[in-house]
């Protein structure tokens, strides 16, 4: 196996036990769901703008504002789409909210040809629609409310953390060629960290972050969940550099469907913590199997076009 690929495999994995990871910390662990996001962000901020100091003083790099302003914007996009995400999954099992989102790639396809003047082939637009059926199937839970389907309301956080995230690269795509690769990425975590330090306005994260900072399981998850971030975006990294970046892309479709898969595993595993994590009944945790699959494919052929 050619060591791209195993890179490519191993990084939806990775993140997938980072989205199991936050939504296990929304469930047990904090009192108030934004309080999470506002702690990633405290980490964010340090890290990042010390890291851009560092590489600015030291001559490493000639600082461009014009640059390091884009990638902020687009930081704080991706802040926005981390914060709408942690509000879905307090409400939502996360398989579902996972899939939902990952409809971002369907996402920049369409704004970049409505804003970038890009064509799109007739296997993609075959390719949107089968995603778009998929994400369908996957929120109906067959629930006696909301006519069977996910809360409207879970919905719409999830497709708004979706956009956010989808607007984020499109933005990429206007700064990534040609300039500064570094100043790029941490001008992008300090953009992301900074929007979500805005919730300390919220007299709840604020009542809240004096006294569960003390929580150990919580600091814990935290920073683990932060560590498998730092080596996934790594290895996802080395992946484009070593094999074609389209599909590096479309192996990370996988990631709905690991998700999927650790849930059940967990489900099965530790009933009395994960039972509600996954639907019970054949009759509607194969049809929610059948669409992540399909939406996965679906996203995996556009990220190939």
């Amino acid at each position: 196996m050619s060591l791209w690929l195993l890179l490519a495999l191993i990084v939806p994995f990775m993140l997938a036990a980072v989205n199991m990871i936050d939504k296990l910390v929304v469930d047990r662990h904090i009192s108030t769901t934004l309080l999470y996001p506002f702690y990633v962000g405290i980490v964010e901020v340090v890290l990042a703008t010390t890291l851009l100091t560092t590489l600015l003083l030291t001559g490493l790099e000639d600082a461009d504002w014009r640059v390091i302003g884009g990638a902020m914007a687009m930081g704080s996009l991706r802040g926005i789409s981390l914060a709408t995400m942690v509000l879905a999954l307090r409400l939502e099992q996360v398989s579902r909210v996972i899939a939902l989102w990952f409809l971002n790639p369907i996402m920049v396809v369409g704004m970049a040809v409505a804003f970038l003047s890009e064509s799109i082939s007739v296997l993609a637009i075959g390719a949107i629609a089968m995603a778009s059926l998929g994400a369908g199937v996957v929120s109906w839970t067959g629930g006696k409310t909301s006519g069977g389907f996910m809360p409207p309301k879970v919905i719409v956080l999830a497709l708004v953390s979706a956009l956010a995230w989808a607007t984020a690269n499109i933005l990429t795509k206007q700064f990534v060629d040609d300039e500064s690769f570094w100043q790029l990425y941490f001008g992008s975590r300090a953009g992301f960290g900074a929007v979500m330090m805005v919730l300390i306005f919220s007299k709840e994260v604020r009542r809240a972050a004096r006294t569960e900072w003390r929580s150990r399981p919580l600091i814990g998850l935290f920073l683990l969940a932060e560590l498998i971030v730092t080596i996934s975006l790594i290895l996802y990294y080395s992946a484009i550099n070593l094999g074609p970046v389209s599909l590096v892309s479309a192996i990370g479709a996988i990631q709905p469907l690991t998700v999927l898969i650790y849930s059940i595993a967990l489900a099965l595993l530790f009933p009395a913590i994960f039972s509600g994590w996954v639907t019970r009944g054949r009759g509607k945790l194969v049809p929610q199997l059948i669409g992540t699959l399909v939406l996965a494919v679906g996203v995996s052929i556009v990220s190939v076009q």
